[in-house]
């Protein structure tokens, strides 16, 4: 491991490059097991606005036990019985949740998903502001949701775990939106790109540009996460513009990829997408990283890649918040608190297979998974500026209008 003196050198770097550059997420139950080990785990951010840049991680050279900082407790506060959450689907340990309604004895924990941060603002803009507590939107639509009104600000001093979150994380806005900061609580990052059965895809895909070429062949085996900010991803992308382009010349030839694409994929699927590469339904996936991992473990699907692309692809980082109004305060604040415990959040990156922004959780977690380069992504991906960060351009016209003509599309 280099000296934390190279470190800082590599992640100013890493910043400046970054910064003139420019979402079952998820979740799906993977195997048990901790251990020891060392970690330096950072992220940067751009140099203004809301973008974030890449991830960057250094992965120790050697296996070695390793003690924790002592989780700190919630503060002795009155909970209320109940946990009401709004999130992507399995993202969130089962034995952890049952874990915090033991401790903290709560017995109606509701956990309802979204499949999209565009079918969760719908939601919040139908109306629901007061039925849930918490939830993990992507973070570039925070600014959205303060906007309009929709979360709170978080009250620091009922969520001391949050001094274990690496600050490049927790300081995901910067210079004049730098308040943002105060409305969430960073959960774990990841990229978006290809997973394929290669006993099946015997194609070279490393690229989007070859991801689209390759479609016809696999016509109606193809999934794709029905999330049309990482889906923008894939023909931006492949035509060498950024992931958050805007410019209607540029919208319109992805537009066409899109279209040529559209007849040939099976499903949007962001919740059991796995499932359907398991069983060979799907055989080719614009997909995160949940579950490929699990395939990877199983005899049967071991054949299972993922690839970040070569011609570039997207960081994302999800995030905590808590609801406006939430019918439950004082134990939503504890959840937030009891996730970061290092040994809750690195069980969190073991069962969903997404690296976390914990430091003190890193230490805990497995050799295998840290060193996975589709998890924790390895230097020499970040050094080559493959990765970049989410805009908020949801509500573009051009890009709405194109998303709903692809999904009418779907399947011919």
């Amino acid at each position: 491991m280099t000296d934390m003196a190279d470190r800082d050198r590599d992640l100013d770097a890493l910043i400046r490059r970054m910064s003139r550059t420019r979402v079952h997420r998820r979740g799906f139950l993977a195997g048990t097991g901790m251990a020891g080990l060392s970690a330096f785990i950072a992220a940067c951010t751009s140099g203004g606005g809301a973008s974030p840049s890449a991830p960057a991680s250094v992965a120790p050279a050697s296996v070695a036990p390793t003690s924790a900082a002592s989780p700190v407790a919630s503060a002795a506060v009155d909970v209320e019985e109940a946990l009401y959450m709004f999130n992507w689907a399995d993202y969130v340990d089962l034995e952890n949740i049952e874990e915090f309604k033991t401790r903290f004895g709560v017995t109606d924990f509701t956990y309802d998903t979204f499949a999209s941060n565009e079918e969760l603002l719908t939601r919040l803009q139908g109306g629901a502001t007061g039925q849930w507590d918490i939830g993990a939107p992507t973070a570039e639509f925070v600014e959205a949701m303060v906007d309009g009104e929709f979360i709170q600000e978080l009250d620091w001093s009922k969520i001391p775990n949050a001094a274990f979150i690496n600050k490049q994380f927790q300081d995901f806005y910067k210079d004049d939106k730098a308040n943002l900061n105060n409305y969430h609580l960073p959960k774990d990052w990841g990229t978006t790109g290809i997973a394929l059965r290669t006993k099946i895809v015997t194609d070279e895909v490393k690229t989007w540009k070859q991801f689209f070429e390759v479609a016809p062949k696999y016509s109606k085996q193809i999934v794709i996460v029905d999330s049309p900010g990482d889906v923008f991803v894939a023909p931006l992308k492949a035509l060498g513009f950024s992931l958050n382009s805007v410019d209607p010349g540029e919208l319109e030839q992805a537009r066409k990829l899109l279209m040529d694409l559209a007849p040939h994929v099976l499903a949007l699927n962001s919740d059991t997408y796995d499932a359907q590469l398991a069983s060979e339904e799907a055989v080719l996936g614009l997909t995160w990283t949940g579950g490929i991992a699990d395939l990877r473990e199983e005899e049967a699907t071991k054949d299972t890649v993922y690839q970040i692309p070569e011609d570039g692809t997207l960081y994302w980082m999800d995030t905590w918040v808590i609801f406006k109004d939430p019918p439950h305060p004082e134990a939503a604040h504890a959840f937030l608190n009891f996730i970061h415990e290092p040994a809750i959040q690195a069980k969190e990156t073991v069962t969903n297979r997404y690296a976390t922004p914990n430091d003190e959780a890193a230490k805990l977690v497995p050799a295998d998974i840290l060193n996975d380069p589709t998890i924790f992504v390895p230097q020499a991906v970040l050094d080559s500026g493959l990765l970049e960060g989410a805009q908020d351009v949801s509500t573009d016209p051009n890009r709405v209008a194109i998303w709903e003509e692809f999904k009418s599309n779907i399947g011919g």
